[in-house]
């Protein structure tokens, strides 16, 4: 009978330690990204592989999305971010798991017949739920870090694209700014020839169309620079031009009061979700280190009674808490527990000041674009076209008229800027909001 109830124990303890399969994979976490910027992760690819989406052509340009798309799918320092993972899976596995039982052989020497005994700290019974509730909350909490770090890097790539389409067209309007200079300096050494203009007017027309044509190559520097970038974070190493940089553009959209992205980005956030599951988690190990007080060996000995007869019999050790009652690891559980609750408020004030900072960035920029896209540059340009026709009747030189047309590029340069400053607001409204809503 005895030997039948320590088979049934033993039997317990090996059915308690089998395998658990952590649900927080990378699908876990690509559907996560999905649902809060519509973007999903590739199934995986291996080191120095490169793949494409399927129903994605790199012929016809690409999009924003699908630049983030690709990065998603083949940026290098992401994919290893990803890992994280299985060092989650592994911590899971190792709460999983029980301690294995300790065999003791004590041979005969003299007088003494043979003895062995097992050992089994059965303690690991009761501490086992918790252990193993912590380490699911940590794998949890590693796979919502590893969404918002998506997010991030979802946001780092849009900032690239935006940086790129803000090159591309300060480099478009430069180009204008250049051949506008050109034929200003060319016209100024024509008047000066004529006895129209002083030399002085000359040389600082060429000086300012030498000025324009270094401006000109800074920006074609800056192009090349983002677009390298962008290339990089996507794992193109090649380099390629056919690009469509056509972002969408913001002004389309509807604006959400500032009160209801607050409320969306303390639902939505993932990283204030991990808060959450790093008190819960270290809940857990509180209770499992409380647990720890009393450890038990429950023991299975065997001894040799002579004439091929063997006595088998169940034991059981205790460590009695009266000096070592694990007051310092429960402390440090304590504070773990306290410092979680205060990380969760700090994230909490972050998130909200991230939004606060999001959407004044955003409106004010808004509000100046539309300032200049819907009054300064049509004035100017209506300015310039009142001047044209001056200069077709003879009432004005056409020095005016190229005058004109340079403070109208000065506009556009400004418009473009403050469009692209938008797009960026943009993204970064929605990173903070943990939802895409521009």
């Amino acid at each position: 009978m005895n030997l039948k109830v320590c088979l049934g124990l033993l039997i317990s303890l090996l059915g308690a330690g089998c395998s658990v399969k952590s649900p927080y994979d990378r699908d876990y976490v690509s559907e996560g990204i999905k649902e809060h910027a519509t973007f999903e992760l590739g199934q995986g690819i291996e080191p120095g592989k490169w793949s494409v989406p399927e129903g994605m052509s790199l012929e016809n340009g690409l999009t924003q999305d699908e630049c983030v798309a690709l990065a998603l799918w083949n940026n290098a320092q992401f994919q290893a971010d990803l890992s994280a993972l299985g060092f989650a899976r592994a911590d899971l596995l190792e709460a999983n798991m029980l301690p294995n039982p300790v065999f003791s052989l004590f041979f005969p020497v003299g007088p003494k017949l043979l003895e062995t005994r097992l050992a089994m700290p059965i303690e690991a019974l009761w501490q086992r739920p918790e252990r193993l509730a912590a380490a699911h909350l940590n794998a949890e909490a590693v796979a919502e870090n590893l969404i918002e770090h998506g997010l991030g890097f979802v946001r780092e790539v849009q900032a690239a694209y935006v940086a790129v389409w803000r090159a591309t067209e300060r480099t478009r309007l430069a180009q204008e700014e250049a051949a506008l200079s050109t034929e200003m300096a060319d016209l100024a050494w024509k008047r000066m020839r004529s006895g129209d203009s002083s030399e002085f007017e000359a040389m600082q027309a060429k000086a300012d169309s030498l000025r324009v044509t270094e401006s000109l190559q800074q920006c074609q520097k800056e192009k090349a620079l983002a677009t390298h970038r962008l290339l990089s974070l996507m794992g193109i190493t090649e380099n390629r031009e056919n690009y469509m940089f056509v972002p969408p553009d913001p002004m389309k959209d509807a604006q959400v009061p500032q009160e209801t992205l607050e409320t969306l980005a303390l639902a939505a956030r993932p990283d204030l979700r991990a808060m959450e599951l790093n008190i819960e988690a270290a809940g857990k190990r509180l209770g499992w280190e409380k647990s720890k007080v009393y450890q038990f060996i429950a023991m299975i000995d065997g001894k040799d009674k002579g004439a091929s007869s063997i006595t088998i019999g169940p034991g059981l050790s205790t460590e009695i808490p009266i000096f070592n009652q694990n007051n310092g690891a429960v402390a440090r559980a304590h504070t773990e527990l306290d410092q979680a609750a205060w990380a969760y408020e700090a994230k909490r004030h972050e998130i909200l000041l991230q939004v606060k900072e999001a959407y004044t960035q955003y409106i004010s920029t808004r509000e100046a674009l539309a300032l200049w896209q819907d009054e300064t540059v049509p004035c100017l340009k209506q300015v310039e076209s009142q001047i044209q026709k001056a200069c077709d009747a003879g009432e004005l030189s056409y020095v005016s008229v190229l005058t004109a047309r340079q403070k109208v590029l000065e506009a556009e340069v400004r418009s473009s800027t403050l469009a692209a400053d938008l797009q960026h607001c943009a993204v970064q409204l929605n990173y903070a909001v943990g939802k895409k809503m521009l």
